[in-house]
């Protein structure tokens, strides 16, 4: 039986959308609750659910641990990235463990294995801060253990196109045995490449995050389901997507006009 895949990029509860949602958490991303049901649903958690002091001298985006509630689409969330940090270490701990008491599974350098529709599937995340090398390893490991290997990287530059520092890590990825690498971090919408059977969701933007600039406001969902022939050849993947715009605190699906030129960014057809 296929499996398939919700993904989006960029998810923060903290600041603007707590100020909103936090009578109703609940409605938050209820009118994408078609497009993020799936087998799993993934994305990055860029904000920390935490009561912990903010330390890291920068933004903070640190979340009350209450904002799990608005999180309930999810199955799996990545936790590596520039604002993992913001609360310290016991932040961090404690957002880990805030969201697996809501039945969510944090994703980190380390490989974990889950399973999904009965089908064993290795996760990672890391953020590519320059210095640090990806987790080949522990994706060799999961390429190994597991039927897919999921891979989430926040990487690429804020508000710009595709690196070539993206392009070659991604290829690095792919040959470690990833068939799915799930871009984040810039903030707004790349393409996507298929690498022989990997498919490459460079940066879906931002999904649920309160920026003021208009295309840090838009987003998607890609629904990818593994097939044994894709559309393309044998490339292991169909995927399509889900346009979307947040607007004052929520999220709901784009409109007419904004649709066409989130397609085009991605290079992917509409759901449905």
């Amino acid at each position: 039986m296929p499996l398939t895949f919700a993904l989006v990029g960029d998810v923060s509860v903290a600041r603007g959308v707590a100020q909103v949602n936090a009578a109703d958490w609940g409605a938050t991303l209820a009118a994408l609750r078609e497009a993020l049901r799936a087998d799993a649903t993934f994305g990055n958690l860029e904000s920390p659910l935490t009561t912990a002091p903010h330390t890291s001298g920068g933004l903070d985006l640190r979340a009350p641990p209450a904002g799990a509630a608005a999180l309930s689409a999810f199955t799996h969330l990545g936790v590596e990235n520039n604002h993992a940090h913001d609360g310290g270490a016991a932040g961090q701990r404690q957002s880990r463990r805030v969201l697996r008491e809501h039945g969510l599974t944090p994703v980190t350098r380390a490989l974990s294995i889950t399973e999904v529709g009965g089908v064993p599937v290795a996760w990672a995340a890391f953020f590519d801060d320059g210095r640090t090398p990806p987790p080949l390893s522990a994706i060799r490991e999961g390429a190994r253990q597991a039927q897919l290997v999921v891979v989430g990287v926040h990487w690429g530059v804020e508000y710009g196109p595709v690196t070539a520092r993206q392009r070659h890590l991604a290829r690095e990825l792919a040959s470690a045995g990833a068939d799915l690498i799930v871009g984040s971090g810039p903030h707004v919408l790349q393409g996507h490449e298929r690498l022989g059977q990997t498919l490459v969701l460079y940066s879906l933007g931002n999904l649920l995050l309160d920026q003021p600039y208009p295309d840090t406001r838009v987003g998607a969902v890609v629904r990818a389901t593994r097939v044994a022939q894709g559309p393309h050849g044998a490339q292991g993947w169909s995927a399509c997507a889900v346009p979307t715009r947040y607007r004052a605190g929520r999220v709901s699906s784009a409109n007419a006009q904004e649709r066409p030129r989130i397609l085009s960014r991605l290079g992917l057809a509409a759901c449905g």
